[in-house]
């Protein structure tokens, strides 16, 4: 199982890091989950991916804005 640590002040696995890391989105230069979402957007409607490389980012986008969506929802 893969853990949620800190960067910067998100939470974020190893596996979305090295997902990100791959497209070359720095986490550590971002400071909330929208922008890394906007920078994952861009990467997804400007470069040439492959289906498999298109569904990995798909799914990382699908997981940060869950984790984003649960984390600013006032209970």
């Amino acid at each position: 199982m893969d853990f949620l640590k800190e960067v910067g002040n998100l939470l974020i696995t190893d596996y979305e890091l090295s997902v990100l890391k791959k497209y070359d989105i720095c986490v550590q230069k971002t400071s909330s989950f929208d922008e890394i979402l906007l920078l994952i957007d861009r990467v997804m409607n400007e470069y040439d991916l492959s289906g498999e490389e298109y569904d990995e980012l798909e799914n990382v986008a699908e997981v940060l804005a869950e984790r984003k969506y649960y984390m600013e929802t006032k209970k």
